[in-house]
């Protein structure tokens, strides 16, 4: 894996994408009325409340919530921001985050419950800049909790199946398992778009390609 050194962290969007999630957790504390106006509300966002697709993310809904949600965040989102660079880097987070909130609903939608349940967290980002992580370099090492080795790109489909079926069956009350496929769906192609248009601008033009 080879990276570009062009800044530190702490120039890093990872970087300040944390401070922002810090902030508005500290705002949560102090003005829970906060947390009620920002989040996403399925059956409200639609009246006009569409800025809570965005600033949901940036809230959470405990310490250890926002904990586990930057660390994992910055191990992967830094290298990645590195090799995709800032603007793509933040495309990812961001996407994936909205993508994450779209599929939930539809979900929601489909299994006829939850819409009034607000969701929160910038799992979904996270999970997106994962998956992202996981196609760019499927081959790389990740140990689960220090202890267990994986390839990146097994670990994003084990993540992806298990996220799923915790969701489906309702075994993990309070998480939306359904934002964490989200995102991963999300990230995923939104990699895919940029390596298929990567690759079309490889092709010469005047060109034409007979399969024998």
């Amino acid at each position: 894996m080879i990276l570009r050194r062009d800044y530190r962290f702490t120039e890093s969007w990872t970087f300040y994408i944390i401070v922002i999630n810090v902030i508005f957790f500290a705002v949560q504390i102090f003005f829970p009325m906060f947390t009620e106006i920002f989040s996403l509300t399925p059956s409200i966002v639609f009246s006009g409340h569409y800025y809570q697709f965005v600033t949901y993310m940036f809230l959470h809904g405990n310490l250890i919530h926002i904990v586990f949600n930057m660390f994992v965040f910055a191990i992967f989102g830094f290298p990645l921001e590195l090799t995709l660079g800032r603007r793509r880097f933040l495309a990812v987070y961001i996407i994936s985050g909205i993508g994450s909130a779209v599929f939930y609903i539809l979900m929601m939608m489909l299994m006829m419950g939850g819409m009034d349940i607000g969701l929160l967290g910038a799992s979904g980002g996270v999970f997106g800049v994962l998956a992202a992580y996981a196609f760019k370099y499927p081959r790389q090492w990740v140990y689960i909790f220090g202890l267990f080795p994986l390839p990146a790109a097994v670990l994003i489909v084990f993540l992806l199946i298990e996220e799923t079926f915790l969701g489906v069956l309702s075994l993990q009350p309070g998480i939306a398992n359904f934002g964490h496929v989200g995102g991963i769906i999300t990230g995923l192609l939104i990699m895919v778009y940029w390596r298929l248009r990567e690759e079309r601008r490889r092709i010469p033009k005047g060109f034409q390609f007979v399969w024998e």
